[in-house]
């Protein structure tokens, strides 16, 4: 094992391989913040970087983001922002943490947005690709003043102290990844972490509750003490900074197009398109067409198209004729019944669309529909033999499509994820159940009659349950032992 990095022993870190320049500017407030930003030295002239806020503790100041390995590793990848805080360090000021108010302590918050101004300012940064990393006391601070900036996209709150504002600020996030590190001794952050995480609705977002590691960044040397037979660079402070650089690349990936398709009865229906990067020439990636249901509109399936492209998933999320923008030929209420009829016409649209995108696979492609539009989902993949997996979430049956429903499920010959609920009417149920006897379907029963945009409610992992049994159905694997067993 290696014994040494550099100059320095293993726990130690040689300044980053990055370009590293002190900093100063002004809060809201007029306290002067100091900092370093760094930039890799491997940066090219003219690239976009995804960029880290580093937020210290109480007690810490700036430098512990070079003092463990793991934070000043992320320095060689992405650009950062160091500061300290007021009252500690080189923004020390007048008034000394130790000595200052709660009110005035409160007021790192100021600290927090203007470093996050002066970080997307910078010409190397992408300020759509931001993330923020903060520990013990400035983790409120911190939630509540960068967590609703649209430029941050994720956060790391290690060993957190959170107050009520900074909890309800998390518990009204339904979109941005917070990974939650505490050691589980540490009962003032335990308790706030783990009921952060519980409030938390962000697909991806995570706790890694530690044992005997103690608070905040301070926990890397202490695993480094108890695990010196082990590797490095296993560390926790590796671990979360990999998180962090992992969850910004990420956002460079899958960001959302509006694009237009026309019907070839005149509607131009509206949709999100989003593609996985990364896809290596000559691979491709599955896909999934989105039907919102009739009483919402594309926006109610924003956080899983973002889980499905977390997943690999392309995805193209249609309003269908009527509804949310597609809506140019009249309303979905005032539609008539043969036009709403046509409807499984715009999925084939959708289909032939995502089908041409470069890297996307149009033998692997799935389609997704809630309530009506679970119904329209199935009618289209009957039409359509290419859809290979029908997601319907929440379908209801009534008395005059119960023969329709049956004729319809019978002639499908791809895997179904029925998902219902159990307050629906005893012909929901019974066609729920008939459904779940094909042992190639799966059949998901939730309490209540939440329909299937409202489902994070009961069960905040449902999007990812949803990407993962696509991403299995549309494997090439699935397809191959299906239709060897044919």
């Amino acid at each position: 094992m290696e014994t040494t990095i550099k100059d320095k022993p293993v726990g130690w870190y040689h300044k980053p391989e990055s370009i590293q320049k002190d900093v100063q500017f002004e809060t809201e407030d007029g306290w002067t913040i100091h900092g370093t930003y760094t930039i890799p030295n491997s940066y090219r002239q003219g690239e976009k970087l995804a960029a880290a806020l580093l937020v210290h503790a109480s007690m810490h100041s700036q430098t512990v983001w070079v003092a463990y390995p793991g934070w000043a590793k992320i320095q060689e990848s992405v650009a950062t922002l160091r500061i300290d805080i007021r009252g500690r360090g080189k923004s020390r000021g007048a008034i000394p943490w130790v000595d200052a108010s709660r009110e005035q302590k409160a007021k790192v918050l100021f600290d927090v947005q203007a470093a996050l101004n002066f970080l997307c300012s910078q010409a190397e940064v992408d300020p759509r690709r931001v993330g923020v990393v903060a520990e013990e006391y400035s983790a409120s601070p911190a939630v509540i003043g960068a967590l609703e900036d649209p430029r941050v996209r994720v956060m790391v709150l290690l060993s957190g102290i959170l107050n009520e504002k900074a909890l309800d600020f998390i518990a009204a996030n339904s979109t941005k990844p917070i990974l939650y590190v505490v050691s589980k001794e540490d009962r003032m952050s335990f308790d706030d972490m783990t009921t952060a995480y519980n409030l938390t609705e962000s697909a991806g977002s995570e706790i890694w509750v530690q044992d005997g590691l103690g608070v905040g960044a301070t926990m890397g040397s202490v695993w480094r003490n108890v695990f010196a037979d082990q590797s490095m660079d296993k560390s926790t402070d590796d671990a979360e900074g990999e998180w962090l650089v992992s969850e910004l690349e990420r956002l460079g990936t899958g960001e959302a197009s509006e694009v237009t398709l026309t019907t070839d009865d005149g509607w131009t229906l509206y949709a999100t398109l989003r593609l996985p990067g990364g896809i290596k020439d000559g691979a491709t990636v599955p896909g999934v067409v989105l039907l919102p249901t009739a009483l919402v509109d594309r926006d109610s399936y924003i956080n899983l198209e973002r889980v499905l492209v977390r997943h690999g998933i392309a995805v193209l999320n249609l309003e269908w004729r009527g509804i949310g923008k597609s809506v140019g030929k009249g309303n979905y209420v005032d539609m008539t019944l043969p036009e709403l009829l046509n409807a499984p016409t715009d999925v084939q649209v959708g289909y032939n669309f995502l089908a041409s995108q470069p890297g996307v696979d149009p033998e692997r492609i799935g389609v997704l529909g809630t309530a009506l539009a679970a119904k329209i989902a199935m009618h289209a993949a009957k039409e359509n033999s290419k859809f290979k997996a029908v997601a319907m979430l929440t379908p209801v049956t009534w008395p005059w499509e119960e023969k329709n429903d049956y004729d319809t499920i019978n002639a499908l010959d791809v895997p179904v994820l029925f998902v219902t609920g159990d307050g629906f009417g005893e012909l929901t149920k019974k066609f729920a159940a008939y459904v779940g006897q094909n042992k190639r379907n799966h059949l998901i029963t939730y309490p209540g009659g939440f329909f299937g945009y409202l489902l994070g409610r009961v069960d905040k992992d449902f999007d990812t349950t949803v990407a993962k049994w696509f991403k299995t159905q549309l494997s090439g694997e699935e397809q191959a032992k299906h239709a060897a067993g044919s």
